[in-house]
């Protein structure tokens, strides 16, 4: 039997230094300079934002999905401010119980524990109140910030993809981590 997902609203979560929220159309131009930034969306995507108008039609993409429960994805705000830094969150495939996560960080905060502090929270979510089996993520080879962080946080490798990202005009193999939901009665 399938996972059963209805979340009436979008679930706000708050950790030491940050608040992770629903993403909102007067977020665009933080996230516009975020997901328009080259360094930041290296391994993210290849094609960085050129225009406003795609960062307001992502951000209606994100609410749409979590409108059809297909998804989940937070805005990453500082406490101390109220800019979005970055999103995190992850999509689901309800018959099998896992989730597909994924996450971008503007470099401007990079190296400073948040992506580590957002992922915590999101995964404790996803385990404790989605109850999801597993949460996986896919990482593009020479992204090695990302496989670290994925392996502090307890996702294991399990495997690798050939040629599957085009990233600086090569391809590179994409590794693929994942963690077990540890409360989950048959790991």
């Amino acid at each position: 039997m399938g996972l059963s997902i209805h979340l009436d609203t979008f679930p706000i979560l708050e950790t030491e230094r940050l608040i992770l929220r629903q993403l909102a159309a007067a977020d665009a131009q933080d996230a516009f300079l975020v997901l328009s930034d080259e360094e930041n969306m290296r391994y993210y995507d290849p094609a960085p934002m050129t225009r406003l108008e795609q960062a307001e039609k992502s951000i209606e993409r994100h609410r749409r999905r979590f409108a059809e429960q297909e998804a989940l994805r937070w805005g990453i705000v500082l406490k101390e401010e109220n800019n979005i830094i970055g999103n995190c969150g992850y999509s689901w495939d309800t018959d099998n119980h896992y989730a597909v996560l994924s996450y971008i960080l503007s470099k401007h905060f990079w190296k400073k524990g948040i992506m580590t502090e957002a992922l915590t929270a999101i995964i404790q979510f996803g385990f404790e109140h989605i109850h999801l089996h597993r949460i996986e993520a896919e990482v593009a080879y020479p992204n090695l910030a990302s496989a670290r962080l994925l392996e502090k946080l307890g996702f294991q490798e399990e495997g690798r993809l050939r040629d599957r990202q085009y990233v600086d005009n090569q391809f590179v193999d994409e590794r693929i981590f994942a963690l077990l939901n540890p409360n989950a009665v048959d790991n």
